[in-house]
């Protein structure tokens, strides 16, 4: 919506909200500029505007979120300064395949995996358990419970309600025992910040074995199996292979700024890389910032700081 002088509102307690009001304590002038799908009006407010840097915090394109790299495309063609990946990290990241492709260049182990596209029906020569997600995603939708697959029918089941809510492409990966570890990376060296273990208290039949949207985005859910967050005790060789592999994977993938790695660490502690966030959420209160400061994937910095450091970066690259 937009107030009385026509200037777009973002909602109170939004991500949006609170970056806008960090930047606002921090000097800058702030303006939001909603991206309009028709392209026309935004492409007109930011040439009326002639920002000196775009923070930039779109998702998608009329709800397709493989198009948020046209996004900082048109950044690009209009010459204009901004924050986070380029249109070629945003494809890089999204595309769950090739992203595991590319880690297992650098030597990363990743699951076995394999992309099934058309109206396959075969998850051969993946063993199960296999979870299947779309090729593009964020935020773990559409990855509830029934992602992991334990036989052929569910695997079949599967692929039927993905298919009916349209993914064209279905990434199938073999399930890895062990605990998700989030590890947040800021600035353009980049620094690597301590990996934050996903915690599931309470056990029993029905309990997640991984990181489903519930898991991450719905507090009833949460409460109900103990869902927290924190600093796991590992060795300090297996800090630095985190951080060495942290490092390679962001530069690997062209991520710019900031961005978050996500990791399984099995049992005999073995590092399995998954996926890569490009521009990952910013709120306050992901992965409990709110509830206990010290569990955040940027952790080492406030979170005006690490605002302030985003910006910095961004500033930094040449125009």
């Amino acid at each position: 919506e937009r107030d009385s002088t026509g200037r777009f509102v973002v909602d109170p307690g939004s991500m949006e909200a609170q970056v806008v009001q960090t930047l606002g304590r921090q000097g800058h002038e702030v303006c939001v500029v909603a991206f309009d799908p028709g392209i026309t009006p935004t492409i007109a407010a930011l040439r009326a505007l002639k920002p000196a840097l775009v923070f930039n915090l779109t998702e998608w394109v009329d709800g397709d979120r493989s198009l948020d790299s046209a996004i900082a495309g048109l950044l690009d063609m209009m010459k204009l300064r901004y924050t986070g990946a380029s249109p070629e990290g945003m494809q890089l990241a999204r595309d769950k395949v090739l992203a595991k492709d590319m880690g297992a260049r650098l030597g990363i182990e990743g699951p076995a995996h394999r992309l099934l596209e058309g109206r396959a029906t075969s998850v051969r020569p993946l063993a199960f358990p296999v979870i299947v997600k779309p090729q593009f995603g964020d935020g773990s939708e559409a990855i509830a419970r029934n992602a992991l697959t334990r036989n052929a029918n569910e695997f079949r089941s599967r692929l039927v309600t993905l298919r009916k809510h349209g993914a064209p492409a279905l990434m199938c990966e073999t399930f890895v025992p062990g605990i998700d570890l989030f590890v947040g990376l800021l600035g353009n060296e980049p620094r690597v910040m301590p990996p934050i273990e996903l915690v599931i208290g309470r056990r029993g039949a029905g309990a997640p074995k991984f990181a489903t949207f519930n898991v991450k985005h719905d507090a009833r859910y949460q409460r109900r199996w103990q869902v927290a967050y924190r600093h796991p005790a590992l060795s300090e060789d297996l800090l630095e292979s985190i951080r060495d592999a942290s490092r390679r994977i962001f530069r690997a993938l062209k991520q710019r700024d900031y961005a978050r790695i996500d990791y399984r660490l099995t049992p005999d502690n073995r590092l399995v890389f998954l996926e890569v966030n490009p521009n990952p959420d910013l709120s306050r209160d992901t992965f409990g910032r709110s509830r206990a400061r010290r569990h955040k994937c940027f952790s080492e910095v406030s979170y005006s700081e690490l605002i302030a450091t985003i910006v910095r970066a961004a500033r930094a690259r040449p125009a």
